[in-house]
C-alpha cells in the first residue's frame, strides 16, 4: 500500500534541495522568456497552428522534464539515491514522491505562461486539464529517465537538448522538412498530439484521438521509467 507520509517525506526533501539550487530555479523560469516572444503572435497568430500553443508545451518540456532530471541528477551526485533505492519506499513512492514537487512547479508556470502569453484557452477547461496532466506525466519521465542516465547535472543539460528540439520545438522546423512519411511519423510525438488537442478543442471539435495517443505514450514512458527504477536498484 503507498504511504502518504513516505511521499510526502521525499517531496519535503526535494523542495528543502530545490530552494538552495540556483541552476533548477534559473531552468524553471526560463518558459517565461518563450512566453514574451511567443506572446508576439497573439495580434497576427493563426489559431489553427499548433505553434500557438508551444509555450505551454515548452514549459512542460522544460520545467517537467529538465527539473526533474537535476533533481534525479543531483540525488546521485550527493549518493543519497542509492540510498533512495534501496529504502523500504516501493517504486511506485519514489516515482510519485520525485515528481510532485516538479508537476507542482511546471502547472505553476504554465499557468504564468498562458497569463504573461495571452494564450487563449479552449473553453473546455476539463478536457484542456486532462491532456495537460496526461503530457506531465510524459515528460516528467522522459525528465527522471534523464536524471538516471546522467552522471551530474549538467549532463542532464547535454542529453535534454535533443528533448528540447525534438518534444518543444518540432513545429519550429516542421517547414524544413520534406519528407511527407517523416512528416506523419513526427505527427505522432506528444507534443504534437497535444498542440493539435489545444486546436481542435479550439475550433470546438473532439479530441478522443489525441487523448488516446497521448495516454499510450504516458503508459510506455511510466514504463520504461520503472524499468529503470528497479535495474538501478538492482545494480
Amino acid at each position: 500500500m503507498i504511504s502518504i507520509k513516505r511521499i510526502q517525506a521525499v517531496v519535503t526533501k526535494d523542495f528543502q534541495d530545490l530552494k538552495k539550487n540556483a541552476y533548477m530555479l534559473s531552468t524553471a523560469v526560463v518558459p517565461i522568456f518563450f512566453a514574451f516572444i511567443f506572446g508576439q503572435q497573439e495580434a497576427t497568430g493563426d489559431l489553427d497552428t499548433a505553434v500557438f500553443f508551444m509555450p505551454i508545451m515548452l514549459t512542460m518540456v522544460i520545467v517537467g522534464s529538465f527539473v526533474q532530471a537535476a533533481m534525479i541528477a543531483e540525488e546521485k551526485e550527493k549518493n543519497t539515491l542509492r540510498g533512495l533505492l534501496l529504502s523500504p519506499l516501493s517504486t511506485s513512492e519514489i516515482f510519485i514522491g520525485k515528481s510532485i514537487l516538479s508537476a507542482i512547479v511546471s502547472i505553476f508556470m504554465i499557468i504564468v505562461v498562458i497569463y504573461i502569453g495571452n494564450i487563449p484557452i479552449p473553453d473546455q477547461i476539463p478536457l484542456v486539464v486532462a491532456a495537460i496532466f496526461i503530457s506531465l506525466i510524459i515528460f516528467i519521465s522522459i525528465g527522471t529517465i534523464l536524471g538516471l542516465l546522467s552522471r551530474t547535472v549538467m549532463e542532464t543539460s547535454v542529453m535534454g537538448i535533443p528533448v528540447l528540439f525534438i518534444f518543444g520545438m518540432g513545429d519550429l522546423f516542421h517547414n524544413m522538412i520534406e519528407s511527407e512519411w517523416l512528416l506523419n511519423i513526427l505527427s505522432y510525438l506528444p507534443d504534437q498530439q497535444f498542440g493539435q488537442a489545444l486546436v481542435q478543442l479550439n475550433n470546438g471539435n473532439a479530441i478522443g484521438e489525441q487523448l488516446v495517443a497521448l495516454s499510450i505514450w504516458a503508459v510506455v514512458s511510466v514504463l520504461v521509467t520503472v524499468y529503470i527504477f528497479k535495474k538501478r536498484r538492482i545494480d
